[in-house]
This record gives C-alpha cells, structure tokens and sequence, in this order.
C-alpha cells in the first residue's frame, strides 16, 4: 500500500472533516521495515484512529468514552482505504 495514498485521501476529507467540526492529525512514522502511517480523527469525545502499514495490513481503533471498537483490514487498493476510512468517519458520528 502507498502510504501517500492516506495523506491524499484525508487532504480530500479535510474541508468536510473541518465543516463538520472534527480535528485530526495525519503522521507518518518512522522509516523501519515495516513503514506506517496513521490517522487520528477526532469529533467531540469520540477519537478514532486508522493505521496502515507498507505491507496493506491496516487497524482502525475507536471509542467515545463509553464504547470502544476495532476493527483489521487487509487493504490492497487505494478504494480499500477510502472505504476504511468511510468506517473510521461513521464510526465517530461524522458520516
């Protein structure tokens, strides 16, 4: 997986995320032998936040306080991703 491809996506996401009145943070780790980037994603008390590693492994964690979820994917296409982080936006209450 093309970890550009997250950086792109949430740059597309952003106006709307922004509207919608969540914050985020977009890092890209460190270079190791297994690169990853992930996503926080935050709209109120509700934080969510999706990992994607080189390989298309990737973890979505979420949580409002009072409910908690995760949930593993094997990502193999850029619409993989954008429909993992479709999950990540319902997840919190933005979708």
């Amino acid at each position: 997986m093309d970890l550009e491809a997250l950086t792109e996506l949430v740059t597309a996401r952003a106006e709307r995320w922004r509207s919608a009145g969540a914050t985020w943070e977009l890092v890209r780790g460190d270079v190791t032998s297994k690169p990853a980037s992930w996503v926080a994603l935050m709209n109120g008390p509700a934080l969510a936040q999706l990992t994607v590693w080189t390989s298309g492994e990737a973890e979505l964690d979420w949580g409002d306080g009072e409910t908690t979820g995760a949930a593993h994917y094997n990502l193999a296409t850029r619409l993989d991703l954008d429909a993992a982080l479709d999950v990540m936006e319902i997840e919190i209450g933005i979708a």
